[in-house]
Formats: C-alpha cells, sequence, structure tokens
C-alpha cells in the first residue's frame, strides 16, 4: 500500500509493472457504495461486469498488477446495497481469492496470481481488516 497526501505521485506503481513485465490496469474506490461494483450484480443488470473482473478482460490475462486506488474512500459501513469494504476484503485474502466468483458470469476466478496494490491518502480511514492483509 502507497500512502501519502494528494500530489505525492503514489501512481509510481505503474512504472514498477513494466519491471514485473505484467499488465497494469487502475481501479478507483472512490465513492463506491455498492458491494456490486466489486463482486458483481446477478444476472438481471444485462452486460454488468464487476471492476475486478472487467480489469482482468482488459489486462488479457490472470497475472496483471491492479492499483486499487483511493482504498480509504471506499464505503466501510453495511447499507441497503451491501458492504463493500467486506467484499473488497474477500477480494484482497490469499486464502479466499482463489476461488472469487462472479455472479454474472457465474463463474469462479483464481485471483491468487493478480498483484493489488492500493493507495491512500488516510490511513486511519482505511477499513481494519484491510490493514492486516
Amino acid at each position: 500500500m502507497f500512502f501519502g497526501p494528494p500530489g505525492v505521485d503514489k501512481i509510481l506503481s505503474k512504472s514498477n509493472t513494466k519491471s514485473l513485465n505484467s499488465k497494469f490496469m487502475k481501479i478507483s474506490l472512490r465513492g463506491v457504495l455498492d458491494e456490486a461494483e466489486i463482486h458483481d450484480h446477478q444476472k438481471n443488470y444485462v452486460g454488468d461486469i464487476c471492476r475486478i473482473i472487467d480489469a482482468l478482460k482488459i489486462c488479457d490475462g490472470l497475472n496483471p498488477v491492479i492499483l486499487l486506488d483511493e482504498i480509504d474512500k471506499i464505503s466501510s459501513f453495511n447499507n441497503i446495497k451491501g458492504d463493500p469494504s467486506s467484499t473488497l476484503l474477500e477480494v484482497l485474502d490469499p486464502e479466499k481469492n482463489k476461488f472469487f466468483r462472479d455472479n454474472y458470469i457465474e463463474k469462479l476466478f483464481d485471483l491468487s496470481n493478480v498483484l493489488f496494490i492500493a493507495t491512500t491518502n488516510n490511513v486511519d480511514k482505511i477499513y481494519r481488516p484491510l490493514l492486516d492483509l
């Protein structure tokens, strides 16, 4: 996780990606209130793909570097649309992300080969269990 105030250029991770010979995708988490943006909707939302699966699709592979930008801005409370912070925990937890299930495609994805990097401006606002990963 890269930490610092706005404008410090935490996006240096993109240049690190080149040294790993991996594809890079940035996912902004600012304002994510719906867990379906991370875990996906059911099939009643035609063609709606979650951000994680969309990033894998764009990177054309299962070993990209995915930057989770502004992880401190994601909602960390349970509301009518679920709890996106807990859902993100499932994506990042090495014990669980081997069996990430996309609700729309109805398929299991192994996210254990994905390198997740997060950026934050304020560590104090991050959902505590995410900091333990």
